[in-house]
């Protein structure tokens, strides 16, 4: 388990600097010896908590994983919903939401991961494994199951997921930019893809 509890420690500050200066500048043009610099700490001694900016990388990666796992509602959660609760509604918990305080860092995480996803096996299998699939895992039988209860119209749910996935993931690599969306104007992107799911009315 990463900590990321308490930012006083040289670990904590390690892995935090080097996903900002990662997410900034790139991973391959940051050194060991200009993280422990922007810290404070001797060039030599980062190697007593990292053997070196990969393991670095894949500590991030993994606290992304976590933290995923932690915030993620179960597919056994929201059918529980959705035979109670408006489909637009049940879609929308769908989503994770990070805590404020890791939010940034999560961010940048995903930029990290963006910019490397062409170049770095891991970097692309972490986008697969953590944005793409969970969404899929998810939404296809919870989709499914809503049309099979006449809860919403038949209609296309693997073009869908692409276009669900593709929003969500967008959204995400570019959140630390100029590009970033705020919160509402992220939610009025979704609120009108999930205009393409009709509810059936119960009489």
């Amino acid at each position: 388990m990463i900590g990321f509890k308490d930012k006083n420690t040289t670990k904590e500050k390690i892995l935090r600097t080097a996903a900002r200066m990662f997410s900034e500048r790139g991973f391959d043009r940051v050194t060991m010896r200009e993280i422990a610099k922007d810290i404070g700490i001797n060039s030599g001694s980062i190697y007593n908590h990292f053997a070196s900016k990969d393991e670095i990388l894949t500590s991030l990666y993994d606290f992304y994983c976590e933290q995923m796992t932690i915030e993620s509602p179960t597919l056994e959660q929201l059918l529980i919903l959705a035979e109670t609760e408006p489909p637009h509604e049940v879609l929308m918990k769908s989503e994770y939401h990070f805590k404020e305080e890791i939010r940034d860092l999560i961010s940048q995480i995903i930029v990290i991961a963006t910019r490397m996803i062409c170049s770095d096996p891991n970097s692309k299998r972490f986008i697969q494994e953590n944005i793409f699939d969970p969404i899929k895992q998810i939404l296809k039988p919870l989709l499914e199951h809503m049309v099979d209860t006449k809860k919403i119209q038949p209609f296309d749910i693997d073009t869908f997921i692409k276009v669900f996935s593709y929003y969500a993931f967008s959204a995400a690599a570019l959140n630390n930019t100029p590009f970033g969306q705020s919160v509402e104007d992220y939610q009025a992107g979704m609120s009108y893809l999930l205009s393409a799911i009709v509810p059936l009315d119960k009489k």
